[in-house]
Parts: structure tokens; sequence; C-alpha cells
């Protein structure tokens, strides 16, 4: 809560993030480029829960519920002493890791939904949706910079389409215009075996898919088996006949 005069530009009193969410949750994105300075301050305020507003002496608390996100693996950064290793272990209570979007291309038809959804909306035009040529070449582009990059196109696309039209591969970016499905990848499914007959070639696909709901709905049967039309007696016994599991990446039967 900065202080009028407190540093140039200040002119008036302003609540600040911590004790704004007093009570709440503080969502701290790039956690791993702050800076050693800051390290310091967050970890006196998740230790004790205090802080200092900028400008003044006076020592406030808080009661927030921590959210931490990087864009970067953390243990790297903390062996190489760019990253406090307490500061680490006081933000690593529950860590969740997601993939980057490259490997999982089933999320991008509904993350390209909601934003051509939201920008559309916020830009007061109509765009209906976009086309499956387009949504497939966005499927077969690795995306270096994640869903923001992928957010960035939709965004853009958006603004070029004309009024009332799907999104083509007119306005699309040149890197992914001319992507191409990854070697034995279509479609999210891995690389079938060769020389298979039509009935284990089935029977690697029907294996694949059902590994990818259940994964899609962190191994929840009945989520999974709703989605792909099973019952779960059903999903029980394909998980059964291909030996699936949590950690299983082959597509095949056991």
């Amino acid at each position: 809560m900065p202080k009028r005069g407190s540093f140039s530009g200040a002119v008036g009193v302003r609540l600040g993030l911590v004790p704004a969410a007093d009570g709440g949750t503080v969502f701290l994105d790039e956690t791993s480029d702050i800076s050693p300075a800051v390290q310091v301050s967050l970890l006196r305020f998740l230790q004790e829960g205090e802080f200092k507003p900028v400008g003044t002496d006076q020592t406030r608390h808080s009661n927030v519920r921590i959210i931490a996100a990087c864009n970067r693996p953390l243990e790297p950064l903390v062996k190489e002493g760019s990253f406090r290793r307490d500061l680490y272990y006081r933000l690593r209570g529950f860590a969740l890791r997601v993939p980057p979007l490259r490997d999982r291309p089933e999320d991008i038809p509904v993350l390209t939904e909601y934003l051509i959804k939201k920008y559309a909306e916020s830009s007061g035009r109509r765009v209906p949706g976009v086309t499956a040529e387009t949504l497939q070449k966005l499927k077969s582009y690795a995306f270096p910079g994640n869903v923001r990059e992928l957010e960035n196109e939709i965004r853009r696309l958006v603004a070029m389409t004309e009024e009332g039209e799907f999104i083509t591969l007119k306005y699309l970016s040149p890197d992914i215009a001319k992507s191409q499905p990854a070697p034995g990848r279509m479609f999210g499914l891995e690389a079938l075996k060769p020389g298979a007959t039509l009935k284990e070639t089935v029977e690697q696909l029907e294996a694949q898919i059902v590994r990818q709901a259940l994964q899609r709905h962190n191994w929840n049967h009945s989520r999974a088996s709703r989605e792909l039309g099973l019952s779960r007696v059903g999903i029980a016994n394909k998980v059964k006949r291909y030996g699936l599991a949590r950690d299983s990446h082959g597509g095949g039967s056991a």
C-alpha cells in the first residue's frame, strides 16, 4: 500500500495486492523470474505473514493463500543458486505440473473455441468459429510459446477475419500455416505398430483412445466412460484387456 510521496509518482494511498486479498488468494505468475530482493520479501511473508507497505516502516499482517506459477522448473535454479532453496520448499506445498501445449494437442480445440469467443465479444465482432482445416494446422503446430502464443494467434485472427465468417487458413501466421503433424502422430494418437493386422490396428487405436480419455479425466472411470459412451464395467474391461495403467505409454495390448 504505497503512501503519498513514498516514490516518484505516488500521489495518494492505494490498497496493495496483499492487503486487498486478505482472507483470499494471491496468484503469483512467473515466480521463477523474481529478483533476489523480492525472493527475500516473499519468504518473510510466507513464514510470518508480515509485510511492510512501500514508503513506511509499519509492519502489517495478512492471511492469504498463495498460488505460484513458473514457466520453467525451479529445481535447476535452486541448484545453480539463482532461486532460494528455503523459498522453493515454502512454495512447494502442493505441486502441479501442467504439460506444455505441444504435449496435449487435444486441448487446442477447446482453448481455441474459448479464445475466439473471448476476443470476438471484447471487440464487438461476430466470428462463429474456425474451420476444420485451420484447427488441424493449430493442432499440428508445436507452440513454443505455449498457451500465450495460441492466445496471441487467435486474438490476431479474430481481428483479421471478416465479420460473420469462420477463421480460415488465409490469415494464419506463416510458421503455423506450414506446420505438419509430427511423424507417426495424427489427431493426438501415437504411431501404430508396422505390419499389424486390421484387428490388431483397431485394438491399438482403441487402447490409445481409452487411455487418453482416462488421462484427460485423471483416471476417473465414470467421467471417461461418459465421454466415450461406455458403461463403467465396459471401460474397466478395456483397461484390463489392454493392461492400461496411469504410467502406461503403450497403445497396444499388454
